[in-house]
């Protein structure tokens, strides 16, 4: 079984076709990059997978799950890391993730367990107990990681995710996901307009230009294919045979 299975999705906003005929799988454990530039469609897919979107036609499955009729088993099973969102400042990064697990209804000793680990993870143990409205860039995107893994899920999907991160911020949480898909097991969505971070971290991607699809497979395939020496010289070609 695939962990994402996605086919003819498509979402229509008025004259828009914000996303058009998208086909593509996800493996188990594996880190999939989704590339695109911003407003391509990614976002709005990512959207749909978890159940807030719903699609114009078409479908999707996540981790066995039909993404419109069982939406709340597909999120109980998902993290996921949005490209924009506010942490609430007066809360500390503590307070913050004992809040998330209290959605996931996890028993209070768990949450506290899984927490601390958390923590110690992302290296925030000296910061826990500081208001989030004062956290750097790096320190946020680590809050936000970590609230995507309370409830130690078995898909992670992230949009965006080293956007605003300085190198060694975008290093670490690279390493972090690394980690996760190695030692864990956990399947990553990675969705990202920064393509060296694809190149750097996944070995199978999907392009998105214009909401169509114009890739899917082996990053050294498709660089090869198109004789394209990296990811950005990939995704110049396929933008110009799309047009």
């Amino acid at each position: 079984m695939h962990a994402i299975e996605i086919e003819q999705l498509t979402r229509v906003y008025g004259s828009v076709r914000a996303v058009d005929g998208v086909s593509f799988h996800v493996e188990p454990g594996e880190i999939f990059g989704f590339m695109g530039h911003n407003g391509a469609g990614k976002t709005t897919t990512l959207r749909m997978l978890l159940g807030l979107t719903r699609p114009t036609s078409g479908g999707a499955r996540v981790l066995g799950h039909d993404v419109v009729h069982e939406s709340l088993a597909v999120r109980r099973q998902c993290g996921f890391l949005p490209a924009s969102y506010a942490l609430p400042a007066h809360m500390t990064a503590r307070q913050f993730l004992h809040y998330v697990a209290a959605m996931f209804d996890l028993d209070a000793g768990v949450a506290e367990t899984r927490i601390q680990s958390l923590l110690q993870l992302f290296g925030l143990e000296a910061a826990a107990d500081r208001k989030l409205g004062g956290f750097s860039t790096g320190m946020t995107q680590k809050v936000g990681l970590a609230q995507a893994l309370v409830n130690e899920p078995r898909l992670l999907l992230l949009d965006e995710p080293t956007s605003g991160l300085d190198p060694l911020g975008r290093h670490e949480l690279l390493e972090h996901l690394r980690r996760l898909s190695s030692e864990h097991g956990v399947t990553v969505l990675f969705s990202s307009h920064i393509l060296s971070d694809i190149e750097t971290l996944c070995r199978r991607v999907a392009a998105l230009h214009q909401g169509r699809l114009v890739a899917f497979g082996p990053v050294e395939a498709l660089k090869s294919e198109h004789r394209s020496a990296n990811m950005d010289e990939l995704y110049l070609s396929l933008a110009r045979r799309a047009a």
